[in-house]
């Protein structure tokens, strides 16, 4: 894992009231852009489910149910894999967010690309605990620093 940390907000929610872009159509932006997608976690039943760009990103065939999550976490590092579980498990039992940055398989060579994910707990209307967020490739080349405090890598 290359980064990860937690927060109960890292930035404030920005009103955008004021220069007249909703909330819709500022999803509408985002998901115009092919390297982010959006997932939720049901944590009862432990069903994940993902847009169609995160199967994208992953290098799977999407579907519209629960994720496969043994063939998902097939495509992580696996130096990144068990620190990307207690971190999502620490965020739903601490009922906090989350944002990481680690290494999936790159399907076009035998290498990794970089993708970051910034989640955060809710509870439904109906009284269900989720998780939920967004997951995007990162492209640009970009610096990253481990949390082990090793030397920098660049992407």
């Amino acid at each position: 894992m290359v980064r990860f940390e937690f927060s109960e907000s890292e930035y404030p929610e920005q009103d955008l009231g004021h220069i007249g872009i909703s909330a819709k159509e500022i999803v509408d932006l985002t998901s115009r852009r092919r390297t982010v997608g959006y997932w939720r976690s049901d944590l009862a039943s432990g069903h994940v489910y993902w847009s169609r760009a995160v199967f994208d990103i992953y290098g799977m065939d999407y579907t519209q149910g629960p994720v496969n999550l043994t063939a998902a976490y097939a495509n992580v590092h696996r130096e990144d894999l068990n620190l990307m579980l207690e971190l999502i498990e620490r965020a739903a039992s601490e009922k906090i967010g989350f944002h990481y940055v680690l290494r999936l398989k790159n399907g076009r060579d035998d290498g990794f690309k970089f993708v970051r994910s910034v989640g955060l707990y809710r509870t439904t209307d109906d009284g269900r605990e989720e998780l939920f967020g967004n997951l995007e490739e990162i492209l640009e080349r970009v610096r990253l620093i481990s949390v082990f405090n090793t030397p920098s890598a660049t992407a």
